[in-house]
């Protein structure tokens, strides 16, 4: 995974061509972080908010490598 830009509560790299972007986000409860996987064409591989039990940033990655079935 490359790394373009991280801060607190936010990323932004690419892995396998698609891009990855993923903030931490606050507006429903147990959900923490909203995660958009944009494939190099411009398609959306997945957009939307991390499930229950994802606690930091390192599971967030990884959520959105697994369900973007990167």
């Amino acid at each position: 995974m490359r790394i373009i830009e991280k801060g607190r509560g936010y990323f932004r790299g690419t892995h396998k061509g698609a891009t990855i972007e993923i903030e931490r986000d606050h507006d429903i409860p147990g959900r923490k972080f909203y995660i958009r996987v944009a494939h190099a064409d411009g398609g959306m591989m997945y957009d939307g908010y991390s499930p229950e039990g994802i606690e930091t940033i390192a599971q967030a990655k990884a959520e959105a490598i697994r369900g973007a079935c990167l």
